[in-house]
């Protein structure tokens, strides 16, 4: 899950057009000009099971980037899936509510079903679960190298999912919140 998570909020970097204005700069001994940019914000990726319905959550809210939500729901006969940007905050002071419409994968799924999208409805709450952690990263993307440090704070989350009829307890693998400045190549498109 950490890791479908780390490749979805890393893909979805990569792809995602920058909001912010950065500065252009050049360091000795890189491959210049680059930006900056200050990305604030919370992810969370969540997983749990009842009465036959599994289900996977990932949220992901960015100062620059903006806020995406995925969204995994599946069943002995269906897998319904909603992914990408969206509208609106996902995180608010603590508190998560959020109704997502997810849609059969399958195209054979969406013509069996009389009614192919279900709704799903998000909700829980968070806060700081320890002390903030100075994070370094350097990873590639297509454009280049990014480095990306600053402070990432754990949390912890209560969420749970009301989707086909059923209330699901998530549990958390990733939950934080962070405050990072990001250096990326000036001509990656953004």
């Amino acid at each position: 899950m950490t890791h479908r998570f780390r490749l979805t909020v890393a893909g979805t970097l990569a792809t995602t057009l920058l909001s912010a204005t950065p500065a252009v700069a050049a360091t000795p001994g890189t491959e210049g000009p680059y930006t900056w940019t200050v990305e604030k914000g919370h992810a969370l990726a969540c997983t749990g099971e009842g009465g036959g319905v599994r289900v996977s959550v990932d949220l992901y809210e960015n100062s620059a980037f903006g806020t995406h939500a995925q969204v995994f729901v599946q069943t002995a006969e269906t897998e319904y899936v909603r992914g990408g940007e969206t509208a609106g905050g996902l995180f608010d002071d603590g508190r998560i509510r959020r109704r997502l419409v997810v849609a059969p994968q399958e195209p054979a799924a969406q013509e069996r079903t009389a009614k192919s999208s279900r709704t799903v409805l998000v909700s829980g709450s968070y806060a700081p679960s320890g002390p903030r952690r100075w994070v370094h990263e350097v990873y590639d993307e297509p454009s280049g190298q990014v480095v990306s440090k600053g402070w990432n704070t754990p949390l912890s989350a209560t969420v749970t999912v009301n989707t086909l009829g059923r209330r699901i307890g998530l549990t958390c693998e990733t939950a934080f919140a962070y405050d990072l400045k990001v250096r990326r190549p000036a001509d990656s498109g953004n």
